[in-house]
């Protein structure tokens, strides 16, 4: 209609073709383009690089939702607080909602959300999962924009965000707080960068019969109910560039003079501020989220705390987080220390997700795991894939003949097929003398643990394991966080991560040395003069060597007296041990309350496999995780932009943002030779994905001064549609000025 009425006003002065195209330009722009509106391109439409997504109409495809990602680690002593900030880059000229599925550390908790738009920001609320859901969706049909954060396992996360405009960028933050592992020394943090694509075991159907007609019904019961939300697309890295470029900075306040700092995966630059303060950064800046990132640190030659103590109060409630470490085995006699004898079951996976440098890693380790057997020791191997074979019909000694026969077969083992690992489980449970106390009865799991089904997996291990104790080996770039921590926790054991080759022999001496030693046993914790304390874990596990026991602890906030103390005791080396850790000298720590409250809700999971009343540990769970506002499978965080933006009646479609493979995959061996992959790669773009929005757009801002009132994050949408609008119309003004300007004059000239 406004095409019309001007056309008729002005067309004494509309006679070149030119106007008339300046006015097709802009009243299509103005009205919406229909291949614009239903966001459809062809690759000669192109004239960047970019990822583009298969549709159903043939010939035609959709620009994807490009991700960049900047990670902000802070630690200080043993805790650490990390921000990562996910920036969503709409590229088409449709309206779209991302999806994106992302790892965290298992351990994590996650209490923040921030949603940027242009110069404002919105602060994400937790909320239960069901009522974020609806938040989000209802925000979604009214065309607002928003964000939702959900748990989808302890260590994965999807992050949707809903209504990214044309060419707009929408930028979305999230943190969370953890505790730094230590071990022998060791003090160590992993970014898991990548979500590794994982199997999951088809449902299965249980068939009844009812005697009385000779009826049969099934149910279905599947061991991955959630099968559909953990699965997103991969990119083939035969056929697409590598995306979702991330950069990573860490600020190092380890509160010890620093002696070595390394990072085994990723170059890194240090920028020593102190002997105990070090900024790190990558030496490459931008690199692409396919491998996890791990920075490793020791303190200076006999430096090293074996003993830290932190408090926050919060309200009425005091929190504590203790790290005390055994005394090395020097200080106690060798006859002394007494090895007991062994009976080791090794378990090694050769499915396709192994192929390549995994495989390679595992054989390495068992080859070395079983030279380390000491003539008394009993052992066995099992392999699996989609079938699983035991070596020997039971455990044997580790003599020469037998050892050769192991190695022979783990030599000989290739990676293929999928990923069944229950079976495998369940016979390396199989304890033929399970009353046994004389012998030390050890699980060796060697997996990258990209399973789906991982609760069936614990519930085996939670009724079955017996006297068995369980280790976890996680291999490759990318392992499953999540299934090896608990797994060995359930398990009574420890979990070691071999990433690269060069950390196959150092990372095996370690295992074997807690295979090999006592372990301090026994454990107990006693609050001296405090009442009503809860702790978590609370029963200490045992310990092995080099290995620190972790304590969170509530308690109410009373006048502190000085005699006031934290008792640890055990057996160590077959002789009483205890530590006292003076509370009136807890250094100051942050966070804490939120480490407190994941953990609290840890051990209400671990229940889930002893218990019934599931309903009331769902319960347990949100309560603890609104309490503390924490994301859990009972709450999620949501962010919503109370302005619209999404005019009514245009459409938007929905994307999964596309994963990398982890490095050192083999992309046919995991998903098939026949696998069609969802997206392609624009064939003559010369600029891949990731160096498109890397080096394209805006460079992540940082915070200019301590009071700002923005967060910093980096600049979201550009204008380039508004300033192309606007210059079309001062273009049209002009023109009808000019034309305007050169009507008759009153004696019949010109001007």
């Amino acid at each position: 209609m406004l095409k019309t009425i001007i056309t008729e006003q002005f067309s004494p002065f509309i006679k070149t073709s030119f106007i008339t195209s300046v006015l097709a330009v802009f009243f299509t722009v103005m009205a919406g383009n229909p291949s614009v509106a239903n966001n459809l391109v062809t690759a000669n439409d192109m004239k960047r690089g970019s990822l583009l997504l298969k549709t159903t109409e043939a010939g035609k495809m959709v620009e994807a939702i490009q991700l960049a990602t900047n990670v902000e680690i802070d630690i200080n002593g043993p805790i650490a607080r990390t921000k990562v900030t996910q920036r969503f880059r709409n590229p088409s000229n449709g309206w779209v909602e991302g999806t994106y599925v992302f790892p965290l550390p298992e351990t994590s908790a996650v209490d923040t959300l921030k949603m940027q738009i242009g110069d404002r920001f919105i602060e994400g609320i937790i909320k239960p999962k069901k009522e974020a859901r609806k938040i989000y969706d209802d925000a979604k049909k009214e065309g607002k924009k928003a964000s939702l954060v959900e748990q989808l396992r302890p260590n994965l996360f999807t992050n949707s965000v809903a209504n990214i405009g044309p060419q707009e960028i929408v930028v979305v933050q999230i943190e969370y707080q953890e505790t730094v592992k230590q071990s022998n020394g060791l003090f160590s943090l992993r970014f898991p960068m990548v979500a590794a694509p994982r199997y999951n075991p088809k449902p299965r159907i249980v068939e009844s019969v009812n005697f009385e007609n000779d009826e049969q019904w099934g149910t279905v019961k599947d061991p991955v109910p959630d099968r559909e939300e953990i699965t997103s697309p991969v990119l083939n890295p035969a056929k697409q560039a590598k995306s979702n470029p991330v950069s990573l900075n860490v600020n190092l306040a380890s509160g010890f003079p620093i002696g070595e700092i390394k990072s085994p995966f990723h170059g890194i630059t240090t920028d020593y501020k102190s002997k105990d303060k070090v900024n790190v950064s990558l030496s490459d800046q931008i690199v692409p989220a396919d491998r996890d990132f791990e920075l490793n640190w020791k303190a200076e030659p006999k430096k090293s705390p074996r003993v830290a103590l932190f408090k926050e109060t919060i309200g009425q409630d005091d929190y504590f987080l203790a790290f005390v470490t055994p005394p090395k085995l020097a200080k106690f006699s060798q006859n002394e220390i007494t090895t007991p004898d062994r009976e080791v079951i090794f378990v090694i996976d050769n499915s396709g997700s192994m192929a390549g440098p995994s495989m390679r890693q595992a054989k390495e380790s068992l080859l070395l795991a079983l030279a380390k057997l000491r003539n008394q020791d009993r052992f066995n191997v099992i392999r699996f894939d989609d079938t699983y074979e035991v070596l020997f019909p039971s455990a044997l000694e580790a003599n020469t003949g037998n050892l050769d026969i192991a190695k022979r077969f783990v030599s000989s083992l290739e990676a293929d097929g999928g990923t069944e690992m229950l079976p495998a489980l369940e016979a390396a449970l199989e304890d033929q003398t399970p009353h046994d106390k004389s012998t030390l009865r050890q699980i060796v799991f060697l997996t990258d643990g990209a399973i789906g089904n991982e609760k069936q997996m614990f519930d085996t291990i939670v009724k079955k394991r017996g006297r068995s104790r369980i280790f976890t080996v996680g291999i490759g770039s990318a392992p499953n966080s999540h299934f090896m921590n608990r797994a060995s926790s359930y398990g009574k054991g420890t979990f070691t991560h071999i990433g690269s080759e060069q950390q196959v022999r150092s990372r095996m001496n370690e295992l074997f040395t807690k295979l090999e030693t006592p372990v301090l046993t026994d454990l107990q914790a006693n609050w001296d003069k405090r009442n009503n304390v809860e702790m978590s874990p609370s029963q200490l596990p045992d310990l092995y060597s080099g290995e620190p026991v972790v304590i969170l602890a509530k308690a109410k906030n009373t006048t502190q007296s000085t005699q006031e103390t934290l008792d640890v005791s055990g057996q160590f080396a077959n002789q009483p041990w205890t530590i006292k850790l003076p509370l009136h000298k807890a250094q100051q720590g942050k966070g804490i309350g939120k480490l407190w409250g994941r953990r609290k809700i840890a051990e209400i999971e671990g229940q889930y496999f002893l218990a019934d009343n599931w309903n009331v540990l769902d319960q347990d769970i949100l309560n603890t995780a609104l309490k503390y506002g924490l994301i859990s499978k009972m709450t999620s965080l949501v962010a919503v932009d109370i302005t619209p933006s999404r005019p009514t009646g245009i459409d938007y479609n929905s994307q999964e943002i596309a994963l990398n493979l982890p490095a050192g995959w083999d992309f046919e061996k995991v998903f098939g030779p026949d696998y069609i992959s969802t997206s392609e790669s624009l064939q003559d773009a010369n600029i891949s994905p990731l160096h498109t929005l890397a080096a394209s757009d805006t460079p992540i801002a940082r915070p200019t001064s301590a009071k700002a009132k923005s967060i910093p994050l980096p600049a979201t949408a550009t204008t380039a549609e508004l300033k192309i609008i606007l210059g079309i119309l001062l273009l049209l003004a002009t023109v009808l000025f000019m034309l305007v300007s050169r009507k008759m004059l009153p004696n019949g000239q010109r001007q």
